[in-house]
Order: C-alpha cells, then structure tokens, then sequence
C-alpha cells in the first residue's frame, strides 16, 4: 500500500480517501478487465457453436433437397404411371419390367435425415442467449419445424406403399425396394425366384380398384410431402444465411 506523507494543511482524511479511491479505481478496473476477457471467451464458444451449427444445417438443406429430388424425379414419375394404367382399364403393358419399375418407384416412402445434436448443444450450453432474440428464436424455429411439419404428413400416409409391395415379385425386391436408394453401389442379397414380371402385372390388374384408390391417397400424402419439405428448405436456408451473417459479425 502506498504511504504519503504529511505536507502543510493536509488531514489524515484527505489522505483516506484517496487511498480508498486509488483502492477502489484498481478492483473496479481489475474487474472490468476480467469481464472483458470472459466475454470475449463466451464470445469465441458462441462462434465456434454458430460454425458447427452452420454445418448441421448445410447436412439438413442436403437431405431435404435429396428426399425432394426423389419425389419429382423418382415417385411422383411412377406414381403418375400407376394411376394412369390403373385407370385406363388396360389389361396388358407393353414391358412389364419397365411398369414394375414404376410401380416400385411409387411406393417410395423416404423421409430427410435430419440431424438437432449441434443445436441441442447450442441450447444446452446457454449460448443462445447470447444472441438477439430473433435470431435465436429463427434458429430454434428451424429446427422445430420438421415436428411440426411432417407429423403432418404422416397423418395423411394411407397403406399404399406396404400394400403395394406384395405385388413386387420377391426376387426383384435387392433392385426395387424404395431404400435402395440410401446405398451407392450396393446391393441387397437378392431371394430365389418367386413369381415373373407377367404374373405380377396380372395381380396388380385383379386388385386395380382398391389400388386405384390407395393411389390417389398416395398422391396426395406425397404432394403435401413436397410442400412439407420446400417449406423447410426455406427455413433451412434462411437460417443458413442468418448463421453466415452472425459468424462474421461475431468474428469482427
């Protein structure tokens, strides 16, 4: 501690009160040193869970446009044929194996892969409130929205696809089933002979009715399918922005 010494009309009190003043001014910028230096490290764990979020995120958009592509291009194709076959009252297809294709390729019944543990880790570690409430309401909306979304979906899924399924000969199941698009390169070990492609086609005509009409409810599972899943591609992507937007201001 410093020690003054007594000069011509100074009091004892003078001299206290400075030293508490000099005592005081050193916690208090003590203090505000250390808080500067906490911040600052919160600051960097909240960059680093907004990097890995950002990442989970770009997973998501991924798998939301791979499901999406695969109705456009894969199931709503073959469901298109189905229904129209149905339809007509035809008794043969010109190629069998082609129309069994596209009776496969209807049922498909993939859902997105989504992934919450970096957003879960974002909540648990209190970091997100950190962040303005908009933005940290935007990202817990995002990742809320497929709970809400594609329950819905699922209550409007009737029993097309299982049904359908038992009109695809056994053996063709390692090239048909609606997974086999989760693998590259792989395939299923494929079961013994079971019924021809002709055989099948013959089933399918004697239940055309009640596949007919579990068709059309497929059509329209798989269209608010589709409106399900551009609508979170929309979230996603605007949280991916966000995201980008807060990593530099946070970076700055």
């Amino acid at each position: 501690m410093f020690k003054f010494r007594s000069g011509p009309g100074e009091h004892p009190i003078q001299r206290a009160v400075f030293e508490f003043l000099v005592i005081v001014t050193g916690v208090l910028v003590a203090l505000a040193v250390d808080e500067w230096r906490q911040e600052r490290a919160e600051i960097r764990e909240l960059n680093q869970h907004l990097i890995s979020l950002l990442d989970e995120v770009d997973g998501n958009l991924e798998s939301i446009t791979y499901i999406r592509v695969s109705l456009t291009q894969v199931k709503i194709p073959g469901l298109e044929t189905v229904i129209a076959h149905l339809e007509s009252g035809e008794t043969t297809v010109d190629d069998a194996d082609e129309f069994l294709r596209a009776f496969a390729d209807s049922t498909l019944l993939a859902v997105p892969w989504f992934a919450r543990n970096r957003f879960d880790a974002l909540k648990n570690s209190g970091s997100l409130r950190m962040l303005h409430p908009d933005t940290a309401g935007q990202i817990s909306s995002a990742f809320e929205a497929p709970e809400i979304l594609l329950p819905q979906v699922a209550h409007l899924q009737g029993g097309y696809p299982v049904f359908a399924q038992q009109f695809i000969p056994a053996d063709d199941q390692s090239e048909l089933n609606s997974l086999r698009y989760y693998l590259v390169d792989t395939t299923a070990p494929e079961f013994v002979f079971d019924i021809s492609a002709d055989e099948a086609i013959d089933l399918i005509h004697e239940n055309r009715e009640e596949l007919l009409l579990l068709a059309r409810g497929e059509a329209a599972a798989v269209t608010a399918n589709w409106y399900a899943l551009k609508r979170l591609e929309v979230e996603f992507s605007a949280l991916k922005e966000l995201l980008e937007s807060e990593i530099v201001a946070h970076q700055g």
